[in-house]
């Protein structure tokens, strides 16, 4: 890698802070079109380039595959390198590298089987038959979303008090739920809640494990902050205690993700999850003409 690499020089004078503000939890308040990508690519090229931790000891964050690929090649791009970034991805591809090392901790073994919306569907169904639940009540197809939504919210089955179940989908989901997660793991398979509610839990309850990923991840990065939800919220706080520098970009003027979970609240109040952070605002618009 040349020693002349440069971090971009057409960073605006907020951008530039957020790139270069490289110690303690940083909170970067970016609506669409302000550079949100440009200033996590250069701030991860910057980190690299200070020497500050290597690539694979940054974990970065983002919603969708394409987003990650699109990250790194930008970094490299910076870089003038290709380099390998392994924990730069969604949340559930790194959550799922880690369930993968220590499945055995539950009782689930490493070449897991991760089951999409179909074969969520069909598990349920056969749990209702056997528990002859009436469908013509609760749909199969709306418990499974129940469960979902309940494992975005980290609410697992013992964690279902009375508060929780206020309608009849309510109530039949958590008579499946318990049976559901005994199948799962019989079939030693997991549906997406679970491979990051499966990792809080080994971090929670594997001291050692935790201070591994604590000393492992030096800088944390979070594409889209705004559309956790509380399992990734919490996901998220368990990895960054040691180190702290943690640098969440999103726009708290929406949440395109809330009907599935996400939590406003994880931006705003950030401030109080992480009392030494800094806050930048990036204003200043590159996509919307000056007359929209």
């Amino acid at each position: 890698m040349s020693s002349n690499i440069k971090i971009s020089h057409d960073l605006n004078e907020q951008q530039s802070l957020a790139v270069h503000n490289l110690s303690g939890p940083l909170l970067v308040l970016a609506g669409a079109g302000t550079g949100k990508t440009k200033v996590l690519t250069n701030r991860i090229a910057n980190i690299i380039l200070q020497k500050l931790a290597r690539p694979d000891e940054i974990l970065s964050v983002t919603f969708t595959n394409r987003a990650a690929e699109e990250m790194k090649l930008r970094i490299s791009d910076i870089l003038q390198t290709n380099i390998s970034f392994p924990w730069v991805g969604t949340f559930h591809s790194i959550s799922s590298k880690i369930l993968r090392l220590h499945s055995n901790i539950i009782d689930l073994n490493s070449n897991y089987t991760i089951l999409d919306f179909d074969d969520q569907l069909r598990l349920v169904k056969k749990i209702f038959k056997e528990q002859a639940v009436d469908d013509r009540h609760c749909a199969p197809k709306m418990v499974v979303k129940q469960i979902s939504y309940w494992k975005d919210k980290c609410l697992r089955f013992d964690d279902l008090s009375n508060e929780y179940l206020a309608n009849k989908v309510q109530i039949t989901s958590k008579k499946v739920y318990k049976e559901y997660q005994k199948k799962l793991l019989q079939l030693h398979a997991v549906d997406f809640g679970d491979i990051l509610l499966h990792v809080i839990d080994i971090l929670k309850n594997n001291d050692d494990i935790a201070e591994i990923y604590n000393k492992k991840f030096k800088y944390i990065l979070v594409d889209e902050y705004q559309d956790t939800n509380f399992s990734q919220y919490l996901w998220l706080k368990l990895l960054s205690v040691m180190h702290q520098n943690i640098c969440c970009v999103g726009d708290d003027d929406q949440s395109i993700y809330g009907w599935r979970g996400a939590e406003i609240r994880n931006i705003l109040h950030f401030e109080k999850d992480y009392p030494k952070s800094s806050v930048i605002k990036l204003t200043q618009n590159y996509r919307s003409t000056p007359h929209i």
